[in-house]
């Protein structure tokens, strides 16, 4: 009987927790989720495709074009006369042309120099695929480090209204120490208000708390694709230190950037576009062929098909453009030289983001560190306090006092936490590596 129980038990509590649809997601599960239903990276996938698809379609140029052509023509009426043409004057009838006239052509041409033209446009289609998966990582990148914000910051809240929680049972027991002594005859009333207004801002502040919350888990939703209502994160907030080597980052970050390599493909194929323009009044070379077949043509035999092919080599050389490719030419250098230095630009940032986030993560380690001595006394500053008010050796304002140091230490111990998360955030996203949060994650 007692085992039937259990059972019943257990899958009552199964049937519950599919029935709440909270079940608990790990960071992994939620990045999972954003990368499946994000649009913007589902649009930068599709761009890839199009660049694949466009450098297939430029490598074509390399294969002969075949072009297959038919007409047929129904002609209404025909001109024909009769001459005599035979033994005893037997006449011989000629038409020009038939009723059912029918042409087919097919021709051939293949490229056979251009000027480097035709190997620039397939390099320029590459590096289209190479510059298209490189802004797919530069989507893939922003939506892991809003994620990653979005997590941390519902781990804050959810410490932050733990932290107002006990703040607020403090200021409750305090508040009906104050009128037990109150009611004794040992306390004026003033300090049973000052323990009532303690008590209403502790539920005030644990209120605002909650709201925030709701505010972070809306946003996380937004991102994973979940009603904020269905959001429950399987971890806490806390405190894990890493080694920073801020030269090595920034070695890393010059390494990994994607917006420095997209500069860099956008830089190379500037360089195919030039020697495309370079090429814009050069010669070009190409040969032809062409097969085609007919009929009405013959007089005597006007439904009889003729055939007929051409070959030949055709060199087509621009005289004048008007400087066009000239002018090409100078716009896209131009173009190069911007390029480049946009590209010492980021450089010049890369190492600004690294060197500002690992003084960020300096400051937070060090201010955890202080926080938590604050901690320490503050709790033991609270026991005195208490236990002097019991024995009527100090007064309630003492207590609200000591109350209200507790709070404001346990809370700026937690908020330097976060702060320490958030300069490890920055830094892993200006190297684009986001290992310390997990190495499923990179």
């Amino acid at each position: 009987m007692r085992i039937i129980k259990q059972v019943m038990f257990f899958l009552l509590i199964g049937i519950t927790s599919q029935a709440s649809g909270r079940e608990e997601l790990s960071l992994t599960d939620c990045l999972s989720m954003a990368f499946t239903r994000n649009h913007q990276l589902k649009a930068a996938g599709l761009s890839v495709q199009s660049a694949t698809a466009a450098f297939h379609a430029s490598k074509s140029q390399r294969l002969p074009a075949v072009t297959l052509s038919g007409l047929y023509t129904r002609i209404g009426e025909i001109t024909s006369f009769s001459i005599p043409m035979g033994p005893g004057g037997a006449k011989r009838t000629l038409q020009f042309g038939t009723p059912n006239r029918i042409n087919a052509d097919i021709k051939v041409q293949l490229p056979l120099f251009t000027w480097g033209r035709v190997n620039n446009s397939i390099a320029l289609a590459h590096t289209g695929i190479l510059l298209a998966s490189a802004q797919q990582r530069q989507q893939r990148i922003s939506l892991t480090a809003r994620v990653l914000q979005g997590y941390y910051s519902i781990l804050l809240n959810q410490e932050v209204i733990r932290l107002h929680e006990a703040n607020v049972e403090r200021a409750s027991h305090h508040l009906n120490v104050s009128l037990t002594k109150y009611k004794a005859g040992l306390v004026p009333r003033l300090q049973t208000l000052q323990a009532e207004v303690q008590l209403k801002n502790a539920r005030t502040q644990l209120h605002d708390s909650r709201k925030k919350k709701k505010k972070s888990l809306i946003l996380l939703g937004t991102l994973i694709g979940k009603p904020e209502s269905d959001i429950a994160l399987a971890d806490t907030i806390r405190y894990q230190p890493v080694y920073v080597d801020e030269q090595s980052l920034i070695q890393q970050a010059v390494a990994r950037r994607s917006d420095l390599e997209t500069l860099r493909l956008r830089r190379q194929m500037t360089q195919s576009q030039i020697q495309l323009a370079h090429s814009g009044n050069k010669p070009n070379l190409f040969f032809f062929s062409g097969y085609n077949v007919t009929n009405g043509f013959d007089p005597m035999e006007p439904e009889k098909f003729i055939d007929n092919y051409n070959a030949g080599i055709q060199l087509t050389f621009p005289v004048f453009d008007g400087f066009a490719s000239n002018r090409k030419v100078e716009q896209t250098k131009l173009e190069y030289d911007a390029l480049l230095e946009q590209e010492q630009e980021v450089h010049e940032l890369i190492r600004l983001q690294v060197c500002q986030s690992v003084i960020a993560l300096q400051q937070a380690a060090a201010k955890i560190e202080a926080q938590k001595e604050n901690i320490r006394i503050s709790q033991e500053t609270l026991k005195t306090a208490e236990r002097q008010y019991r024995d009527g050796l100090v007064s309630s304002l003492d207590v609200l006092d000591a109350q209200q140091m507790l709070n404001q230490a346990e809370l700026l111990h937690v908020q330097a936490i976060f702060n320490h998360i958030m300069a490890k955030l920055a830094i892993c996203n200006a190297v684009e590596d986001f290992s310390w949060f997990g190495a499923e994650i990179e």
